[in-house]
């Protein structure tokens, strides 16, 4: 597998400059653009310049002093009036009398200029024309005056909208470009993440990332000598506990055997009690030694078939293990099945060795003529094992940990029968069918352990 070099790629603020000098020369572009229309514009009279109106009335000035009577059409575009009589009575115009009496005050104050209209005052013969206009850029179109903002405002309100949209569209695409660039960075860490180790990082461009990776990429090496040693390490310890545990059964065997036909023997009862103890004793060295053979087989993680059994069938089988189970302590056994699937797709031997742990389990911390409830449940999509019995339940520290490795359980529940893995093997065996192992205690006060897997049939 190749190891990333360093390379001499581009800086990471190179990278952020040129998103500067993009922005910079779009701003300067949308500046030149706007002046640009703005000159076209007025070039082909479609936008008429701010001094339009004061020119158009130095061209009308001297008719309207010197006609009989001033008339709308005699008044520029874009200018309006009012006629007063030398007194100051309001005669004629388009200003409202409120507007038009503001006008006879300016004239009085012999202010021309007002915060946003200019005056023009002209003396006819025995009347006074004021006219009023304004000094901005407009529209020719009367249609667009009324509908758009004048032209200054409107190229402020379209240098607005550029330079909020311009950082934005190029936020986004320079975002889009440090993204692709760092993402053999996110990929290589998701895959670390999932221990998977197998995998080389691709140069980015960017010179901080690709140092990044080269740390990144050392990291990998590292871990991946380690976890190898770990699982190199660990595999043996488990082929060593497996075949310790083989080669423990053959002298347990022989043990067992011999202290078999010795109760066939004559003995007294000293004899007899401490024969029992070898026989109690070999039996319990000899359950611990299976689960020991069941947890290396599972740490190998193999492959096991996987077939469609018949539901009734198998709970035939469980069911006459646990009432089997139940009898030495006189247990009431309750045995409750609906909507049962016809088939359920299953490894039948570790999924039986899994419900066979549960109900051992149940049975084990129920006391004399109690009660071990076994309720089985189908649905669309999966299949419900739950068992229930009438001892003290789980504690909360059961709760937590009683699926754990060597987990013996609480005090007050722990009969010291157990070596602490059933539950652990039953988990991992619900596991491996795609289900979930559930640890609860019932409204009754009992223990509840609930098995959950998908039925997924297979067709044939």
């Amino acid at each position: 597998m190749e190891t990333i070099k360093p390379t001499k790629g581009t800086r990471l603020h190179t990278f952020f400059l040129r998103y500067l000098l993009f922005l910079s020369l779009g701003t300067i572009l949308l500046v030149v653009l706007l002046i640009g229309l703005t000159m076209f514009a007025l070039s082909t009279n479609f936008i008429l310049p701010a001094n339009y109106a004061e020119t158009q009335i130095s061209l009308s000035r001297d008719r309207i002093a010197s006609s009989s009577s001033v008339t709308a059409d005699m008044i520029p575009n874009l200018v309006d009036y009012a006629v007063f009589s030398k007194e100051g009575k309001f005669l004629a115009g388009n200003l409202s009398e409120k507007e038009a009496s503001k006008a006879w005050d300016a004239m009085k104050k012999d202010q021309s200029q007002g915060i946003t209209q200019f005056y023009s005052f002209i003396e006819r013969e025995n009347e006074i024309c004021i006219l009023r206009y304004g000094m901005l850029p407009q529209y020719r179109s009367a249609i667009l005056r009324k509908y758009l903002p004048n032209p200054q405002l409107l190229d402020i309100l379209l240098f607005i909208i550029g330079v909020i949209t311009l950082p934005t569209v190029l936020a986004i695409h320079f975002g889009r470009n440090l993204k692709k660039k760092m993402f053999g960075l996110q990929e290589a860490i998701e895959k670390i993440q999932n221990q998977n180790l197998d995998f080389t990082i691709n140069t980015s461009g960017i010179r901080e990332i690709d140092e990044i990776s080269i740390s990144l990429e050392h990291m990998r090496e590292a871990l991946n000598s380690s976890l190898k040693q770990q699982w190199e390490s660990e595999q043996a310890r488990r082929e060593q506990i497996s075949a310790l545990a083989h080669d423990l059964k053959t002298p347990l065997t022989i043990i067992r055997g011999n202290a078999e036909l010795l109760q066939d023997t004559v003995q007294d009862e000293i004899q007899k009690e401490y024969n029992n103890y070898i026989l109690k004793n070999t039996l319990e060295i000899e359950k611990f030694t299976n689960e020991l053979i069941d947890l290396s087989k599972m740490g190998k993680n193999i492959a096991r078939e996987k077939t469609n059994v018949k539901t009734d069938v198998f709970m035939t089988e469980v069911e006459d293990q646990l009432r089997a189970l139940s009898l030495e302590k006189k247990l009431q056994v309750d045995v409750q099945k609906k909507i049962l699937p016809a088939l359920i797709f299953i490894d039948e031997e570790q999924f039986y060795r899994a419900m066979l742990n549960v109900i051992a389990n149940a049975v084990e911390h129920t006391p004399e003529n109690g009660k071990v409830t076994l309720t089985v449940q189908g649905a669309a999509d999966d299949i419900q094992f739950t068992v229930i019995d009438s001892g003290c339940g789980f504690s909360p520290k059961d709760l937590n940990e009683a699926t754990k490795q060597f987990y013996r359980g609480d005090p007050s529940r722990n009969a010291g029968n157990h070596h602490g893995m059933g539950l652990y093997i039953a988990q991992s065996i619900v596991q491996s069918h795609g289900g979930a192992l559930l640890i609860d205690n019932d409204l009754s006060g009992g223990g509840k352990v609930t098995i959950t897997i998908p039925i997924n049939f297979a067709l044939a």
